[in-house]
Parts: C-alpha cells; structure tokens; sequence
C-alpha cells in the first residue's frame, strides 16, 4: 500500500460534492500545469489518485479523440463514481494501486499526474518511482500538492476557526500515517530520483460573501467531522460551534481566506 490507511476525508457523497467544487477551483491551475507539461492531443496520460476523477476527464478533453486519459485510485466507490459519469470514450478508470499491483502499464504515458495525493502518503518516494516506472522515456511527471504550513492558512478578517480547522485536519493527516508539509519536499524528492525538474508555487485566494468557492472550508470541516469526533479532537458541542464559526465566515462578504500554498513539480523522465 501506498497509504497507511485510507484518504483522510472519506469518500461520501458529501466529499464528492467538496471535492467536485474544489475541483472546479483549482482546474485552471491544474491545465497550466498540464499544458505547459507536454499534455497535448493524441497524448497518452494517467491520473494517479484520481479521486472523483475530474482532472481526469480534463486529461481527456485536453488529448482528444486521438489519446487516451486513465484515472486510478484506491477507492473502489471513487473509480465506480467516476465510470458512472463518465462520457467521454477516450477516458477510463481503474482501481489499482501503483506500486503493489502489476497494471501491465509500465512505460506507457506521456503524462504521469497526481493532485493532492502525496499529502497522504506515507512513502513518497516509492510512489514517485512508480510514477516515473509508467511514464515514457522522455516522458513528464507532474505533481501538484498542498503544504499546510501554519502561515499559510490566513483569514482576513481573522477567524479563529479557521486556524483550528488547518490544526485539526494537520493532526488527521499526521495520525494517518501522511505529511501535512509534503508540498514543500517534492522537489527534492524529484532531483533525488535524477529527474530534470522544475519547481513552482502559489497561494490559493478565496473571497467570502460570493458563492461559490466560499464553502469550501466548512465543506472541509463536514467531511472531518467523523475523524475530528473519534480522534477526540473536538467534543460534539465545540465542532458544533467550529462549524458555525466557518459557515459565518463564508457568509462575510468583507472577509478573504486564503487556503494551503500548492507546489506544482514537474520532471522529465531520462
């Protein structure tokens, strides 16, 4: 396994739609990434932890007809989501794990992607090896992930609830065997594996008040939740008020927020 245990945030219904919307937000950062990648029509690419699959089906609108776009993940109720809503021919998913299992797939892509995955991991360079394993000779590997670092997650004006959120979901990712801080640790991860690689990073920035990335981080504390209870983080009646506490924020329409920084890393394949 590549993960200690499973994706810290579940796969309900209710992640779906987060991770629906958290998609659409970061889409354009994640086809600047792709494009300047290599990615083009008739490519032949890979989405590793896909999830619920959207850059996944961007991957395949991007390669055409002429290419062919995988997603791949460990959950077996994300990869039967995503083929129920897939429409596009060239565009498939599968369950599988990247390292353990024999997908028949090496030196296959063009592109080999993952988005916020290695945050979860509890062996990234295994996982980056594997991701250099299916890519061609020549071939770009692209990752794009988060770093939680206590700066980095601002609300203006200041909600402290937001900042009890970033620690709550740092201490669920720690204790499941991830690196809240992996964003900053790819690079040289990459230069360790001999790739050719480059190295950028943004600040993402959401405006209260206006729909519809302004739910996000009460989205994010919904899908906690049930580790944020069981892990005894929080009692019932303070989640309660943490909850509230987000919902007021999204609705203040003089507030700003800004989320985790995401390092993008892309490395050519020798």
């Amino acid at each position: 396994m590549y993960m200690k245990d499973k994706y810290a945030l579940g796969d309900s219904k209710g992640e779906i739609m987060r991770l629906s919307l958290q998609a659409s937000f970061f889409e354009p950062m994640a086809e600047t990434a792709l494009l300047a990648g290599g990615l083009r029509p008739g490519s032949k690419c890979l989405d590793v932890g896909c999830g619920a699959g959207h850059v996944t089906r961007l991957m395949g609108k991007i390669v055409g007809r002429t290419g062919r776009a995988v997603g791949i993940d460990l959950s077996e109720r994300y990869v039967d989501y995503c083929n129920q809503v897939n429409t596009r021919g060239n565009t498939r998913f599968v369950k599988g794990n990247i390292i353990s299992d024999d997908l028949g797939l090496d030196g296959s892509f063009d592109v080999v992607y993952s988005r916020f995955m290695f945050v979860h991991l509890n062996d990234k360079r295994r996982a980056l090896d594997s991701m250099v394993r299916l890519a061609k000779k020549g071939g770009t590997i692209i990752i794009q992930e988060l770093d939680h670092a206590p700066d980095s997650w601002l609300s203006h004006p200041t909600t402290g609830s937001f900042e009890v959120l970033r620690r709550c979901y740092t201490r669920i990712v720690k204790e499941m065997g991830g690196d809240p801080l992996a964003g900053r640790k790819l690079y040289k991860l990459f230069m360790d594996a001999s790739l050719d690689a480059n190295v950028d990073c943004t600040s993402p920035c959401i405006r209260m008040g206006r729909g519809p990335y302004n739910v996000l981080g009460w989205r994010l504390a919904e899908s906690l939740k049930p580790k944020i209870l069981s892990l005894g983080l929080m009692n019932a009646r303070e989640y309660s008020c943490l909850l509230r506490d987000l919902k007021d924020m999204a609705n203040d329409r003089n507030s700003f927020a800004t989320y985790a920084r995401v390092f993008t890393v892309t490395g050519t394949k020798k």
